[in-house]
């Protein structure tokens, strides 16, 4: 068997990019049919970002090789709201109300709040800019537990980063925030031209790694990491406060993350 030399290795790739995406897939059910609907809007997205909102059918079909039936049907489809919205949301109320001085007591933990008044939990919400009726952040703040309201109508923050469990929208949430920022800032990479500025994106892999040396190396990177984390977090919630007056429209993310395959003792 010959190998075509002309092929682009990216698409000798795409099994393996799709594998753990597929295991999420096969696991929740969705189906070959689903999974082609998404990548027919993914790829529409994409060829209207790089040539433009008025880009014609004919060049779309084109770049992409979607039908041009399918490329108006989608044009005109009204969009699901993306369902990260609230997480962010309740992200961001989190990082402020955790790292905030005003909203700190003295010895830093976070203070019980009044829904309203300053400093109250809607003050919280209105500084963190974002698009959503306070009232609506509150109801998923506590539909996560990550706010619990006291007998006198104050509220508690129960957590300081939010991390769902289980087989929620706030899980599916979470994991599309993750790897889409990550997935972004390596296809940038990826298809950036020469001499352009890139993102930081770098990884260590080990293999042939003992257990006890991989729980180890675990425990390691959760303590560095969560505490960098922490880090960026404060200063971040500190220039957005900074830049707030200058109606700032720039997004930044930062994540770590590791993983860890210690496989059966029947597989060794």
């Amino acid at each position: 068997m010959t190998t075509d030399p002309t092929r682009d290795p990216f698409a000798s790739a795409m099994a393996q990019l799709l594998g753990p995406l597929a295991q999420a897939m096969v696991a929740r059910g969705i189906t070959v049919q689903e999974a082609t609907e998404a990548l027919k809007q993914a790829l529409l997205d994409a060829a209207m970002d790089l040539d433009g909102a008025t880009v014609s059918d004919s060049r779309i079909s084109l770049r992409t090789g979607l039908h041009r039936k399918d490329v108006r049907r989608l044009r005109h489809q009204t969009k699901d709201a993306p369902p990260s919205a609230a997480m962010n949301a309740v992200a961001m109320v989190l990082s402020h109300w955790a790292t905030t001085p005003e909203y700190q007591d003295a010895d830093g933990a976070p203070l019980d709040l009044p829904r309203e008044g300053t400093p109250g939990l809607y003050d919280v919400i209105r500084r963190t800019r974002v698009d959503m009726a306070p009232g609506t952040v509150l109801a998923a703040l506590l539909d996560q537990g990550v706010v619990s309201e006291l007998a006198d109508g104050s509220y508690r923050l129960s957590a300081t980063a939010l991390i769902p469990t289980g087989e929620s929208a706030s899980m599916v949430a979470a994991y599309q925030a993750t790897l889409s920022a990550h997935l972004q800032a390596a296809t940038h990479n990826l298809i950036a031209q020469p001499g352009a500025e890139r993102q930081f994106d770098r990884a260590v892999r080990y293999s042939h790694l003992s257990p006890a040396s991989i729980e180890a190396l675990s425990a390691l990177a959760t303590a560095r990491a969560q505490d960098l984390l922490e880090d960026i977090n404060a200063e971040a919630r500190r220039l957005q406060e900074r830049d707030a007056n200058t109606n700032p429209s720039g997004h930044y993310a930062f994540g770590a993350y590791q993983m860890c395959q210690i496989p059966k003792e029947d597989e060794q």
